[in-house]
């Protein structure tokens, strides 16, 4: 099994340098996520999280989430894990089987310094800020656990977790402190595109800057700002003539 999942990720790659990125939403029909876990006898193993068709969950339409966990048999098993669903300002929720009633799974939303509740744990949202990872501008939260501080935590909006749990962990219940071994994403692709690749983003992604809120209006829409000079602009200017998408615009 670890053959054919190494031949699946090396299929995956073959799409990976011609992909134009499109990260967000997060919740689309086709989207996957491969983790690696690791416990403290070294034990390596695969934990992929996968999106596969629409479900109705009374008048709520949501993704179906299946997860596929290696056994130490060397099986593999396929269950459906719960329905997710986004909501416009990227927030993610989740539904488990046979509840009805969603909870907080990611929450891109709220500013620093602010407590939120995701499964049973509270959060401090720590900080906020842009990262400019190929051509995308993404938004990152690092958040800490009120129940250990220790562990300071990402989560890139569109993609999720990538590191300290696996894309369930909070909602499942287990905290940063045990998910039984350390886990991290590895990749993430849409429709078998590569959208995230952990040894590329590590090495060649670059902090932009602490994040304010027209910058993430312009991240967001995915939009490109430029001064008539051609270059870049992250944040709205005040007044002027500019380039938007390659269109003149005037702010006044």
């Amino acid at each position: 099994m670890k053959q054919l999942l190494f031949l699946f990720i090396a299929s995956l790659m073959t799409h990976y340098s011609s992909f134009a990125q499109t990260i967000s939403p997060m919740v689309q029909d086709g989207k996957v996520w491969i983790y690696e876990g690791i416990n403290i006898q070294d034990y390596v193993w695969d934990e992929i999280f996968s999106l596969e068709g629409d479900t109705m969950i009374g008048s709520r339409q949501c993704m179906k989430l299946y997860f596929t966990s290696e056994s130490v048999y060397g099986n593999y098993d396929h269950v459906y894990k719960g329905a997710v669903f986004e909501k416009g300002n990227g927030n993610v929720y989740f539904i488990a089987p046979g509840a009805t009633t969603p909870v907080l799974m990611y929450d891109f939303s709220s500013e620093p310094g602010t407590i939120i509740k995701v499964g049973p744990f509270d959060l401090k949202i720590k900080e906020k800020k842009l990262v400019k990872y190929r051509s995308e501008y993404l938004k990152i939260v690092y958040y800490l656990p009120l129940e250990d501080e220790v562990f300071d935590c990402q989560w890139i909006e569109g993609v999720g977790i990538i590191d300290g749990g696996n894309l369930t962990y909070l909602v499942d219940g287990y905290g940063t402190w045990y998910t039984g071994g350390g886990r991290y994403l590895k990749m993430c692709t849409i429709n078998d595109k590569v959208v995230y690749y952990s040894h590329e983003f590590h090495t060649s992604s670059e902090i932009v800057t602490g994040i304010s809120k027209s910058a993430v209006l312009h991240s967001n829409k995915r939009s490109t700002l430029c001064d008539l000079q051609g270059r870049q602009l992250l944040r709205e200017p005040q007044h002027g003539i500019y380039i938007r998408d390659g269109k003149k615009i005037a702010v006044k």
